[in-house]
C-alpha cells in the first residue's frame, strides 16, 4: 500500500465559523495505479491532496505512506522531497534556466552528481519523445510542453507517488490529452501511483480507480 488513510478529519476555522473540508476520509492507493478526485470548486479535493502530500497538516485520524504512519516521520520535508512528487496546475518551471536545468536541479537538491542527475533527465526527455526540448527556455515553449516537463521534473528522483492538483487545468483539449498521455506512460514505465485531483472528466479514461469528493466525503464511483 503506497498511501493509506483512516478517518482523517480536517476542518477550517474563522471567528464565527467552522467549516469541515474532509469527514473521516478512508481512502488508499497500490502501487502503479492511477486515481482520479474529481468533485465541485471547495469540495476539498485540493485539500486532501496537499494532506497526502504533507503539505497539511489535519486534525484526526490517521495517514500511512509506504507503510509508516506519518505522525511518527520525524523530517517530514526530507520524506516528503524523496517519496512524493507534486504537479500543480501552474507549471512553476524556473524561467532563467532552460528545460533540461529546470530537470537537473531538484536531483541536485538530493546530493545526486550532476553528470548523472543531467543523464537522467535527458534520458527522460528522449524516452518521452520530448529531446528536441532540453535547451529551450520555459519562454520558448508551448503551455502544453511547460506542463509535461513539469510533469517530468515530479519524477526525476523517481517518487512512488506523484499527487497532480488539476494538471489539465489551463491546457485545451489537445494539450490535455499529451498531459494524459505522458501520466500513461509514466505509470507503465515506472509503475508509479499518481493522484489526479481534476475538474476534467476525461481523466477518468485514463484513471483505474475515480472518487468523488463532495462536502468533503469521499466515495468510490
Amino acid at each position: 500500500m503506497i498511501v493509506k488513510t483512516e478517518k482523517i478529519k480536517k476542518s477550517y476555522y474563522s471567528p464565527s465559523d467552522k467549516t469541515e473540508v474532509l469527514r473521516e476520509i478512508d481512502y488508499s492507493i497500490e502501487k502503479g495505479e492511477i486515481h482520479c478526485i474529481i468533485g465541485p470548486s471547495g469540495s476539498g479535493k485540493s485539500t486532501l491532496l496537499h494532506v497526502l502530500g504533507t503539505l497539511d497538516s489535519y486534525d484526526s485520524g490517521k495517514l500511512y505512506l509506504y507503510g509508516r504512519e506519518i505522525s511518527q516521520i520525524k523530517n517530514k520535508e526530507k520524506f516528503r522531497s524523496e517519496n512524493i512528487g507534486f504537479v500543480f496546475q501552474f507549471h512553476h518551471l524556473l524561467h532563467e534556466f532552460n528545460v533540461i536545468e529546470n530537470l537537473i536541479i531538484p536531483q541536485l537538491l538530493h546530493k545526486k552528481d550532476i553528470l548523472k542527475a543531467k543523464n537522467i533527465g535527458e534520458n527522460l526527455l528522449e524516452m518521452l519523445g520530448m529531446n528536441q526540448l532540453k535547451n529551450r527556455h520555459p519562454s520558448q515553449i508551448s503551455g502544453g510542453e511547460k506542463q509535461r516537463v513539469a510533469v517530468l521534473r515530479a519524477i526525476v528522483n523517481n517518487p512512488g507517488i506523484v499527487l497532480a492538483d488539476e494538471p489539465t487545468g489551463n491546457l485545451d483539449r489537445k494539450n490535455s490529452q499529451k498531459v494524459l498521455d505522458l501520466l500513461e506512460q509514466i505509470k507503465a514505465n515506472y509503475h508509479t501511483s499518481i493522484i489526479i485531483a481534476t475538474h476534467d472528466d476525461s481523466i477518468i479514461e485514463i484513471a483505474d480507480k475515480c472518487f468523488l469528493i463532495n462536502k468533503g466525503s469521499l466515495k468510490e464511483i
